[in-house]
């Protein structure tokens, strides 16, 4: 009868017992899977409890190593590979054992990347897992699968499972070493308390003042905050906000180093997710401050040469704003436009250029040094994020009149074509019905067709001039959103980096596993053995679970600011960021709609 196969996982760092000492090997055994966990000293064999959680996780004799015993199996191992010799029907499949202190472990399904302080739901991105759920209530999971799972649990308690052996025949404990450990404990506990008791009311009392909504927006049905209104105070309370959750990630983060074993024990899915958001968090942090400390003494030491710069180039945009609008005014590329409607629209953005420069340039230039200094300790306290942040309050300060420029030619615009597009039906006798959403037949009466050629006709003349300003000034708007939204991409950068899961993709791949491999692999004497090794998550792995987690942090900020009523739902979140894609840009451009970036204070 031929045997069931058996598979031995066995640790890398017991290849090669001691050839004096009468040895025990111990381990799990789970049906046909055996699990080698460590050797014991037949001498301190009986004094072990080898019962080490009440969760069913007790270890078994799994053999013997050096020495002959009629109940056990006596294992040899091979003098030119120092393996395990094994019989026809056993795989020998060897590991590293990972080591928990370093978050390393095995896992069968890839991590998810997220070093976000929101907690997230499983169930709000469209790809859920609910199908493939139900389908396993009806059909099942392999036993296999099952049984691969508790495997890799079982090895990835292998410190721990050594650890609780050797306490349970250990005579004495170092008194030294657990006075460090106490008064370290005691140190980190005080700081915290004192960081909670002092710095933590500080922040939190500064999130309510700058989050405390002001009104309600109907149109956007969000409420309106003082974060919301200045990409300087929205910084400002995310900084606070990292501050308020920087005690909270350190718990969690103590408690998972502590909990890391029980949560195994229990088949929990372990993720080192506290432990890269915790760090994650303290590193971007350290990072913003220390460039900000560097470009604030350069901001200072260019004071004067940043002042002149500026000055000139605020001048050289108005002039230069100036000047377009009088090529528009006098046939702008050769083009003959109605001279009325071009001089009208021309005096019309003048008088309000003349207005801009009159009573807000003139304030903004003589006082640019005192603003420049203001950014500048901004920076030196806040980090390059408040440079950014301030950079995008000026731009939107000095665009205001180019932002009301461009709103105007494209209602102008949207009006003119729609009523274009209204009487254009009127030549075959259609009417669009408001009502049910839908274009019906309409029999005219002659008056009616007359009136409605000599409008259309008069719209179609003046279309032109409308189309020559509307496109110029969306084109100007365009060049400023472009600006706008490359340095809104800086600051999520700055504050939403995953630096920390970079840097362990580099330097420590143990700690971001994404499945495992199993390697066949032949020894000198033609034996094949396996090789069981973590396969580290890839860079898109790594960039999809990054994304998937944003989007999560964007839709738990988009419900902070409405009421509660109404839910925002992931589908708010990805209209928010198809704003600023080539597309839907040029086809708001085509239709006369405006053109809006993703509303970055809100998502983030």
């Amino acid at each position: 009868m031929q045997k069931s196969i058996v598979s031995f996982f066995w640790p890398t760092d017991l290849l090669n017992p001691v050839s004096d000492h009468n040895l025990v090997v111990v381990g799990y055994k789970l049906n046909s899977q055996i699990v080698v966990i460590d050797y014991v000293e037949y001498s301190n064999f009986k004094k072990l409890n080898l019962k080490i959680e009440k969760n069913n996780l007790c270890l078994e004799i799994i053999g013997i190593v050096n020495f002959h015993h009629l109940n056990y199996r006596n294992f040899k191992f091979d003098d030119r590979t120092n393996k395990p010799v094994m019989e026809s029907h056993e795989n020998l499949i060897l590991f590293k054992p990972p080591l928990s202190k370093k978050l390393e472990y095995y896992s069968i399904n890839p991590i998810s990347v997220d070093i976000f302080w929101t907690v997230t739901p499983q169930d709000v991105l469209p790809c859920s897992r609910t199908a493939p759920n139900k389908l396993g209530l009806h059909f099942g999971t392999p036993s296999k699968t099952r049984d691969l799972e508790d495997v890799m649990k079982f090895i990835n308690l292998t410190e721990y499972t050594r650890y609780k052996l050797l306490q349970s025949h250990k005579t004495k404990t170092s008194l030294y070493t657990d006075t460090i450990g106490h008064c370290i404990n005691w140190i980190g506990s005080f700081v915290l308390l004192l960081y909670c008791a002092a710095f933590r009311p500080i922040c939190k009392i500064l999130i309510s003042v700058l989050s405390y909504p002001l009104w309600f927006n109907p149109e956007t049905k969000t409420y309106v905050t003082l974060s919301t209104c200045s990409f300087v105070l929205h910084q400002l309370t995310f900084r606070a906000k990292q501050f308020h959750h920087l005690p909270i990630q350190f718990q969690r983060l103590r408690n998972s180093n502590y909990e890391t074993e029980k949560l195994l024990i229990k088949g929990t899915r372990f993720s080192p997710s506290e432990y890269i958001k915790f760090y994650n968090s303290l590193w971007l942090i350290l990072d913003d401050l220390l460039m900000g400390i560097i470009v604030s003494n350069l901001l200072s030491k260019y004071h004067n040469l940043l002042v002149q710069g500026t000055n000139a180039l605020i001048l050289k945009f108005e002039d230069s704003l100036l000047y377009l609008v009088k090529w528009l005014m006098n046939f702008p590329g050769g083009f003959k436009l109605n001279n009325e409607l071009a001089e009208f629209f021309g005096e019309l953005f003048m008088w309000v250029l003349d207005f801009w420069n009159e009573y807000v340039l003139r304030t903004i230039l003589n006082n640019s040094s005192t603003i420049i200094r203001a950014i500048t300790l901004l920076v030196n306290f806040g980090g390059l994020s408040m440079l950014i942040a301030s950079i995008m309050d000026l731009l939107d300060l000095m665009s205001l009149h180019l932002r009301c420029f461009y709103f105007a030619s494209t209602r102008v615009f949207n009006w003119q074509w729609h009523i274009i597009q209204s009487l254009f039906r009127l030549f075959y006798g259609k009417k669009y019905n408001i009502l049910r959403n839908r274009i019906d037949s309409h029999n005219y009466e002659f008056d009616q067709l007359l009136f409605g050629i000599i409008i259309f006709t008069l719209l179609v003349y003046l279309l032109p001039t409308v189309v020559a300003f509307y496109l110029n000034f969306a084109v100007s708007r365009l060049l400023t959103l472009f600006l706008h939204t490359a340095l809104e991409f800086v600051l999520v950068t700055l504050n939403h980096l995953p630096i920390v899961v970079l840097l362990l993709k580099a330097k420590h791949k143990e700690r971001l596993p994404g499945g495992v491999i199993f390697e066949c692999r032949t020894t000198v004497n033609d034996t094949h053995y396996f090789q069981l090794m973590a396969r580290p998550l890839s860079l898109k792995e790594i960039i999809d679970s990054h994304i998937r987690s944003m989007m999560i942090f964007n839709l738990n900020n988009l419900q902070e600011f409405q009421r509660d009523g109404s839910k925002a739902n992931i589908q708010d979140v990805v209209n928010q960021w198809n704003r600023v894609s080539l597309v839907g840009v040029l086809k708001n451009i085509a239709l006369g709609n405006f053109i809006n970036s993703f509303d970055y204070k809100r998502l983030f």
